[in-house]
């Protein structure tokens, strides 16, 4: 069976799931006596959602018919659906939930911020699928950088990563490093990229750094694997720490972690770098710098 089929199969049988447990009276209709079932008709769902019965009943036959964004959202308020079940139905019709890379990033959840200090001393920080900064911990803040530094809009992987001089000169292949955060970048965005958030963040790139444009072009794709990344450190020289990105159950935070190999030198010295950090805080705060 392909994968098309498949995806007009399961959308039929959500559909079918869910007008079947949509009573008329929720939906603001009258009951109209005797039913067979207690759900909706296929003609009332169609009459709400403002399609024809016969369109509808080919949708929820699995033909392959193509479902605009305004249709399936008037679907889903027929339905009565929730905000998962409408993802949930728009991911079926293979097309974006509405919501999904809003420019407006949430809070962090506070378990998500007690993971980042878990993993003290290492470094760590949070992104959402944009590959916006979220938040990040004291070990990132001591030993790669401090985010907060950079201004808000300008908080982003993709961007830093081109038009950060300092980010730049501490990546010892920066041009791997970049080309890699590119098709990373467009294989994790994929259709996402249609939408105004994503494609203004590219356009500006594009306008600003000929390399992101040149990279953008070549369309590369590349799917994440866990490896060691090599820096030029200040104080340290040359250190190797070991990537690491985990996707959170949410589907929109992401956890990156660098981290320093077990009972290595660099293990030891980080602790010591973050109290110097805090300490050098705190004089700053103390004089008003």
């Amino acid at each position: 069976m392909s994968e098309s089929l498949q995806r007009r199969r399961e959308l039929a049988a959500f559909l079918r799931s869910r007008r079947e447990r949509r009573t008329p009276q929720s939906a603001g209709l009258e009951s109209g006596g005797r039913r067979r079932t207690p759900g909706l008709r296929r003609e009332e769902l169609a009459a709400l959602a403002g399609v024809s019965a016969s369109w509808y009943t080919w949708l929820e036959q699995g033909r392959q018919i193509r479902v605009s964004r305004q249709v399936l959202s008037g679907l889903a308020g027929a339905l009565g659906l929730d905000q998962v079940e409408t993802a949930h139905l728009f991911q079926l019709a293979d097309e974006v939930p509405p919501g999904v890379g809003n420019p407006v990033p949430g809070p962090v959840p506070e378990g998500y911020r007690l993971l980042l200090e878990q993993l003290e001393p290492n470094p760590a920080f949070m992104t959402n699928r944009r590959f916006d900064i979220l938040a990040w911990n004291r070990g990132q803040t001591a030993l790669l950088g401090d985010f907060g530094l950079v201004p808000p809009a300008d908080r982003n992987i993709l961007w830093l990563m081109f038009m950060s001089p300092e980010l730049r000169e501490m990546h010892v292949d920066w041009e791997h490093e970049a080309a890699h955060t590119v098709a990373l970048f467009r294989s994790q965005a994929g259709e996402q990229l249609l939408l105004p958030h994503f494609s203004s963040l590219v356009r500006r790139l594009e306008q600003a750094s000929p390399e992101f444009r040149v990279m953008w072009e070549r369309m590369d794709l590349v799917a994440y694997t866990p490896g060691t990344r090599t820096f030029n450190h200040q104080r340290f020289g040359k250190i190797a720490l070991e990537y690491v990105k985990m996707h959170a159950a949410d589907g929109v935070h992401t956890l990156v972690a660098h981290l320093a190999p077990a009972g290595s030198e660099l293990a030891a010295e980080l602790p010591k770098l973050i109290e110097a950090q805090q300490l050098a805080d705190g004089r700053a705060d103390q004089t008003g710098g």
